[in-house]
């Protein structure tokens, strides 16, 4: 190679951001044709037995992706030498419906075609799929990301919004993130599906301040949820496109919650 060549190469691997993954909705369509298929009936049999799994999945999604982008490093389990992602403060709620639905997905696409699907593109569109089965929106997903080399506990702090955050702190996050203000707070709608722990936002409703009304409650709903369909689908659309790993630096895991080359 080249010097010209090398410098490009070192340029790219220097700012992740520059690199271009090739994504697309058919990208399996030859090398594992039953993805959808598989995909699709496992995440109905699992909504079906456990219906807290869409909420915990949507969830498991944005705790992912908000930390260096959709690459599955949420899933990996830390060893006696390493703690990852999975293991920072802010993750210890996930749910286990979440990633016991990922784990079955992976191991039915195994079956069918090895080594083949990302478990990033797993969690991208079992997150789909579970959005329109509890009656949201229609999101246009593409494929073809890697998963993550790499999972850090330390990567996590400053990445995830918390309840006490300002708005201006918040709003930087998601800007890091390459997210607006508007696909921020359509974003954050999806929390219109599942619960949150009540000492989230307990501080918010009870307090001794006493100029706030007594009724905290919208004498309405808003009703146009096409909107925020429509807005909420095509956040969801460039949120799980940014930051993608590719084959310069990522790859397939075979168990998503171990890196290919761990010995134990």
């Amino acid at each position: 190679m080249n010097s010209c060549g090398l410098r490009c190469l070192f340029i790219l691997l220097s700012f992740p951001y520059l690199l271009q993954a090739d994504l697309s909705s058919d990208y399996y369509s030859k090398t594992c044709p039953d993805f959808d298929q598989t995909l699709v009936q496992v995440v109905t049999d699992k909504q079906i037995a456990a219906p807290t799994t869409a909420a915990g999945t949507l969830r498991l999604f944005f705790h992912d992706c908000m930390v260096d982008g959709c690459d599955a490093s949420i899933l990996v389990a830390s060893t006696s030498g390493k703690t990852s992602e999975r293991d920072a403060d802010i993750n210890h709620s996930l749910p286990g419906d979440a990633f016991d639905l990922i784990t079955r997905i992976k191991t039915a696409l195994e079956l069918k075609c090895p080594n083949v699907v990302s478990c990033s593109d797993i969690l991208v569109g079992a997150t789909r799929s579970l959005v329109k089965m509890v009656g949201g929106p229609r999101i246009n997903v593409k494929y073809g990301r890697k998963d993550s080399l790499d999972s850090d506990m330390n990567r996590v702090e400053g990445k995830l919004a918390r309840p006490n955050m300002t708005m201006d702190h918040i709003i930087s996050i998601f800007g890091s993130a390459g997210l607006t203000v508007q696909e921020m707070v359509a974003l954050v709608g999806s929390h219109t599906i599942g619960f949150s722990h009540c000492k989230e936002f307990a501080s918010r409703i009870f307090n001794s301040n006493a100029e706030h009304s007594a009724d905290f409650c919208p004498e309405g709903m808003n009703a146009k949820y096409a909107a925020f369909f429509d807005a909420f689908a095509k956040a969801m659309e460039k949120f799980s496109e940014q930051r993608v790993k590719t084959e310069l630096n990522g790859d397939v895991r075979r168990r998503c919650d171990q890196y290919n080359d761990y010995r134990g």
